[in-house]
C-alpha cells in the first residue's frame, strides 16, 4: 500500500534550514553530558544491542541543554508535585518513556539530571517513574542492569513494539517521552526484526517506524506541558515529520544538529502548540 505524505513546499524547506543552522550552533556551544557508568557491558552485549554512538551523545547533550537552558527538570517538577494535572492511573508524581531504548543511556541519564535537582532543591515529591520499552528483550535486559549500577530504582523496561503495551496506562501521563529510532533507510524487508537490526533498520527514507510512533507519541505526552525529543537524519525529511506530528497538535523543531561521519544528526523537540495548549 502506497503511503501519503505531504508535499516538501519550498517554504518548509527554507524554514528547516534556518533552524537546522541555529540547531548546529547550539550543538556546537552547548556542555557535553556525562554518561551513565557503563563498565558492566561487555562486547557480547553490544553483539545484541546497540552500542551507544554519536546519536546517543546528541541526545543526552540535548537533554542537559534543556535542564539548564528551557527548565526541563525544575519546571518538570513543579508540574508532577500538582496532582491536579494528573489522571487517576498515574501512580507517580512524574513519568517519563523512552521507545526503543537500546541501553537505556538516555532515561538513565535523565533520571539523573532528575534526582540530581531533587538533592538540590530538597524536593520531596516521588521520584518520576522511568519506562522504557524495546522490541528486543536483550535491549531490556541490558538496560535494566544499566539503571541498576546507576542507582536508579523508579524504572520498569516493557517488552512491546513502540509504545502498544502502554497505552491506555500511561495516555497523557508522559512528561518526557525519548525516541531515538531506527533511521537509517534501508530495505523496507529489514524493518520488523527483533534483534538488533531493529535498532537502525528505518526502512523507505528511515521512515517506517518513526511515522508509526507519532500518533503514540501524541497519544503519550501530557497537555500542555509534554514534551518529545526525537533522532533524526536529513534522509528522513524533517519538515514532513513536522507536519505529521501538527496533525496532532504538536510542534516539532530542530534543538541540537551535529555532524557525524557522512551525515547530520538532529535533536528535534516536540511540544504542543499554543493553540493546542489554549484547549487545554
Amino acid at each position: 500500500m502506497t503511503e501519503w505524505h505531504p508535499l516538501r513546499s519550498k517554504s518548509s524547506q527554507v524554514t528547516f534550514t534556518t533552524l537546522d543552522r541555529e540547531a548546529e550552533k547550539r550543538a556546537k556551544a552547548c556542555d557535553s553530558a556525562s554518561m551513565p557508568k557503563l563498565d558492566h557491558l561487555t562486547s557480547k552485549d553490544y553483539y545484541e544491542v546497540y552500542e551507544p554512538s554519536d546519536d546517543t551523545y546528541l541526545l543526552i547533550d540535548a537533554l542537559l541543554y534543556d535542564a539548564q537552558h528551557s527548565g526541563l527538570i525544575p519546571v518538570g517538577t513543579q508540574d508532577c508535585t500538582d496532582t491536579s494535572s494528573h489522571s487517576s492511573n498515574s501512580s507517580n508524581d512524574c513519568v517519563t518513556v523512552e521507545l526503543g531504548c537500546g541501553t537505556g543511556v538516555p532515561t538513565i541519564y535523565l533520571a539523573s539530571l532528575w534526582a540530581e535537582h531533587a538533592e538540590k532543591s530538597a524536593t520531596r515529591s516521588r521520584p518520576p517513574l522511568h519506562v522504557v520499552t524495546d522490541i528486543n528483550p536483550a535491549a531490556l535486559r541490558v538496560a535494566t542492569q544499566t539503571a541498576k549500577v546507576n542507582g536508579i530504582d523508579s524504572f520498569e523496561a516493557v517488552q512491546c513494539d513502540l509504545a502498544s503495551s502502554l497505552l491506555p496506562r500511561f495516555e497523557g501521563n508522559a512528561d518526557v517521552v525519548l525516541f531515538n529510532p531506527p533511521y537509517v533507510p534501508t530495505p523496507d524487508d529489514e524493518v520488523g526484526s527483533n534483534g538488533i537490526e531493529a535498532s537502525w533498520a528505518g526502512g523507505q527514507h528511515g521512515r517506517r517506524v518513526v511515522d508509526r510512533a507519532i500518533p503514540q507519541i501524541a497519544q503519550l505526552l501530557r497537555r500542555p506541558t509534554g514534551v518529545g525529543y526525537l533522532i533524526t537524519v536529513d534522509d528522513n525529511i524533517p519538515e514532513e515529520l513536522a507536519a505529521l506530528f501538527q496533525e496532532h497538535g504538536l510542534s516539532m523543531v530542530p534543538l541540537m544538529r551535529r555532524k557525524a561521519s557522512n551525515e547530520y544528526l538532529s535533536v528535534q523537540k516536540i511540544s504542543w502548540t499554543e493553540a493546542t495548549t489554549k484547549q487545554v
